[in-house]
């Protein structure tokens, strides 16, 4: 029927900012892998704040793994 979408925004290991705002309909969960700007990285963990609106941040690592071409 309808897809939400959420928005998040992706930090590294060191809570540096690396993506604000992005929209995905799904989110993902602790240890998955996720690819983004040509590269795969593995999720590290998901927070979601509660304030006046749900914000949702993934922190996630750099992995070592090449797509495939």
């Amino acid at each position: 029927m309808f897809k939400s979408k959420y928005i998040v925004s992706i930090l590294n290991s060191k809570w540096e900012p690396i993506k604000i705002k992005l929209r995905l309909s799904v989110i993902p969960r602790q240890d998955e892998y996720i690819y983004l700007n040509e590269q795969y990285y593995q999720v590290l963990n998901v927070i979601h704040q509660f304030k006046d609106k749900q914000e949702i941040f993934i922190v996630i690592n750099e992995a070592f793994l090449e797509a495939k071409k």
